[in-house]
């Protein structure tokens, strides 16, 4: 419906609104339960806190980075209730900067920490190639090494796994 002006617009979609509330908020609120809409939530959590990205595959994937974290990717212990997932990011002016790794709080809250300089990706194994631009996966077992390469970290995280369970 075309308004006059941003004012009747304004009022329009506030009355649309207040016909309607108890049936929007109950579409929120079965939006927020479904996949989707926790995804959504958490992401835009992230974009309040200031997380960066550069393009929506990248926080795509570390959305599911954060979703298959099981473990802390710098000590490897599991998360608790009292040692919870967080987002290890970089820090400028007080917010937060580019996504680096997802830690157990008691790894993110220590200040001293080292992440490997070999690895920037946090998770063993698990690097960028940046002459080829792509992940790799890297492990070597009695002096033969097995190398995959990867368009998506998610993927190269995934094989990892796999791999690593099926040498048990």
């Amino acid at each position: 419906m075309p308004h006059k002006n941003k004012e009747d617009s304004v009022k329009y979609h506030r009355q649309r609104y207040l016909d309607n509330k108890e049936k929007i908020l109950k579409y929120q609120q079965e939006y927020q339960q479904t996949p989707e809409g926790k995804k959504t939530q958490k992401i835009a959590s992230w974009k309040h806190l200031g997380l960066l990205w550069d393009t929506r595959e990248e926080i795509d994937e570390i959305y599911e980075r954060y979703l298959i974290s099981k473990k802390c990717e710098l000590c490897d212990e599991e998360y608790t209730e009292t040692n919870w997932k967080c987002m290890d990011h970089e820090h400028k002016n007080g917010k937060y900067g580019k996504f680096r790794n997802v830690l157990c709080h008691s790894c993110n809250s220590q200040t001293d920490r080292q992440i490997p300089t070999n690895n920037k990706s946090g998770v063993a194994n698990v690097s960028w190639n940046n002459t080829l631009k792509k992940w790799y996966y890297k492990k070597t077992i009695n002096k033969k090494t097995h190398r995959k390469f990867f368009p998506y970290f998610i993927q190269a995280v995934i094989y990892k796994k796999e791999y690593e369970e099926s040498l048990l």
